[in-house]
């Protein structure tokens, strides 16, 4: 009956308003809670069907709860630098453990702390997760970032080594990873990226150089000088050549597909070598070709007396004398130089110690030459298909306990490659240079590729180390290391090298590598990129803060702790770079506010106490219609 009806219809009143009271509590209870999402309580008819044209059968009311997720709250200042506000759409992704987690879920409330662990969580305990960053090794396997004209990519270490690239789309505990800021510690990290660009004069004359001069890194942190001496060949033609820096055994230069165009050796003597009573000798092998020895003695035969004589069984012969160090350099790259050129022109076919080879190719009088102002010796190598091998482990002082040389190994220069070209491009082959240019001084090509053959105009600097260091070699797992990649700018383009009137003028070198130094914080752009900041004043990529998006963020499930859980109803995760396709962009020591609106919320509260009221009397007022009704009766 109606007033029945009328009854319960005064209950859904009650209860709905309840529920409404219940949201406002709630709102009000969070206006300081960073992230927090304001839920409004809407309401909707519940209609009974109508069965009679003159007889109406009451209803009621029922609740209906929607938190507004999509709502953007005011970014608030702070003085942390580990807070993280969203300024746009999308989550942060978090897990309930920081390694090996049991679930992940997402949240706005980025009041990061640092743990005892050093990871990254928030005051209800998830933890931040994201992708780490390496430097990009060249593979297409690997997403790539772009930073400070640098390449890096989505990808980590585990504990036994192994590389991994991530999958930037996924939400595991595979390709996603936690932020740890106790493993940062200090960092020395070898130069892995370089790039130049400067003005070759176009009015050079033929045979005129010019020198740019490179900052690299070792990964033991030191500092070391790469000097490229450019040399102009021909018109709108430059050749290049690279000094082995000291402490290094070689370095060669790869082009674009992998080829080798220019490769030397370096010797760096500490101090004169000891006459010991075995000998000492220094080996030039040029595998397949020949040897040269070099005899170190003293006129004293003393053991332990500096030597004063150094005697070369090749063309060179010998006995050479010398007082000094200088002068023992001095002699030694003398021999040297005839030597090696007699095993490169007995390669060729050419007779020992001609000036030609079977070609008639006038061979180069500079195989091997005094480093100028350094107790150095630079050693080139021409051959295309042989290593030039170089034995400096019997150079000893004190009694045969240290090295006379850093070099104190066997080691190999690397042949060049025919593909490639050859140093100099003028005894072997005249098939490549190193650098052509344009009518309007742009890039046209690089080790003779241009756009057609080679897009990508990056060539490789390869560079082993006598010092302990990682080698530039390219190699996966130690002793090797990731070789250089070198950037002299785009085909067609002046945005590195150029060629125009004027004088030589070096315009940039930029590299990724660095010395030693302390952790000292972090700073965060706004497209997520977590950049380690040390003592030095190094600044390294090290973490990308990834944002999740959802179709409908409203339909997802609200958990303790301010977090959220996809449903069917929100659609499954977008994970994107903080900034694109419409994703929110991340701001350091900021905090995203509640969105609740007191003023709102106090109004709110008293339409509903107003209404919770007038439900209450309707229940009353059809209480005493049914006791009049039951009056009747009596």
């Amino acid at each position: 009956m109606s007033l029945y009806g009328a009854l319960f219809s005064g209950v859904s009143g009650l209860q709905s308003q309840s529920s409404a009271m219940g949201a406002i509590s709630d709102n009000v209870s969070n206006v300081n809670t960073i992230g927090y999402k304001g839920t409004k309580v809407n309401f909707q008819t519940l209609v009974t069907a109508q069965v009679s044209l003159t007889q109406y059968s009451a209803g009621g009311v029922q609740s209906a709860p929607r938190m507004k997720v999509d709502i953007q709250g005011l970014l608030q200042a702070t003085t942390s630098s580990t807070d993280f506000g969203l300024s746009g759409q999308g989550f942060f992704v978090v897990s309930d453990q920081a390694i090996e987690p049991s679930g992940y879920a997402y949240s706005r409330a980025g009041s990061f702390k640092v743990d005892k662990d050093g990871y990254l969580q928030n005051v209800s305990g998830h933890y931040l997760q994201g992708w780490p960053l390496e430097t990009w090794d060249g593979s297409p396997a690997a997403a790539q970032v772009s930073y400070n004209n640098n390449t890096y990519m989505k990808a980590y270490r585990n504990d036994f080594g192994d590389l991994f690239y991530i999958n930037d789309n996924a939400v595991d505990n595979v390709n996603m990873q936690p932020l740890n800021l106790n493993t940062i510690g200090g960092t020395a990290r070898g130069t892995s990226t370089l790039s130049m660009g400067a003005n070759l004069p176009q009015g050079a004359a033929i045979g005129q150089t010019e020198k740019t001069n490179a900052l690299i890194f070792d990964s033991l942190g030191s500092s070391h000088n790469l000097l490229y001496t450019w040399t102009k060949r021909d018109q709108n033609t430059w050749d290049v050549e690279a000094m082995p820096p000291e402490g290094s055994e070689f370095v060669n230069m790869t082009a674009q597909d992998g080829s080798t165009y220019y490769s030397a050796g370096r010797l760096d003597f500490t101090a004169i070598p000891e006459h010991q009573a075995g000998g000492l000798t220094l080996d030039i092998d040029l595998t397949g070709v020949g040897t040269y020895t070099y005899t170190f003695t003293a006129s004293s035969g003393v053991a332990g007396d500096p030597v004063d004589t150094v005697v070369s069984s090749g063309p060179s012969g010998g006995p050479q004398t010398f007082t000094t160090l200088s002068e023992m350099l001095d002699d030694l790259a003398g021999m040297m130089e005839t030597d090696v050129q007699a095993l490169a022109l007995a390669e060729h076919g050419g007779a020992t110690g001609s000036v030609a080879d079977t070609t008639g190719k006038s061979s180069p009088n500079n195989w091997v030459e005094r480093i100028a102002g350094e107790n150095g010796i630079l050693i080139r190598q021409y051959s295309l298909t042989e290593t030039l091998d170089v034995d400096a482990s019997g150079l000893t002082i004190n009694g045969g306990a240290d090295p006379a040389v850093i070099q104190d190994t066997t080691f190999n220069i690397p042949s060049l490659t025919a593909a490639g070209g050859t140093w100099q491009g003028s005894w072997i082959t005249t098939a490549a240079s190193a650098i052509t240019f344009n009518g309007d001084g742009t890039v046209d090509t690089i080790f003779g590729y241009d756009e057609v053959q080679e897009n990508d105009p990056r060539t490789t600097m390869n560079i082993n180390w006598a010092n302990g260091a990682l080698h530039m070699d390219g190699s996966a797992a130690p002793p090797g290391g990731p070789a250089i990649s070198q950037f002299w700018g785009n085909y067609n383009a002046n945005d590195g090298f150029q060629q125009l009137a004027g004088e030589y003028q070096l315009n940039y070198v930029s590299q990724n590598g660095n010395r030693f130094g302390n952790y000292s914080g972090i700073s965060v752009s706004d497209d997520g990129i977590v950049t380690a900041l040390f003592d030095n004043g190094v600044q390294a990529p090290i973490f990308m803060i990834p944002v999740a998006t959802f179709v409908n963020p409203n339909g997802m499930n609200p958990l303790t702790g301010n977090v959220f859980q996809q449903t069917d109803e929100s659609g499954l995760p977008v994970v994107r770079e903080a900034g694109s396709a419409g994703a929110a962009t991340v701001a350091q020591a900021t905090l995203e506010s509640s969105t609740v609106d007191l003023g709102e919320e106090f109004t709110t509260m008293i339409t509903t106490q107003r209404a919770y009221s007038a439900a209450s009397k309707i229940i009353t007022t059809s209480d005493e219609m049914l006791e009049e009704l039951i009056r009747i009766k009596r």
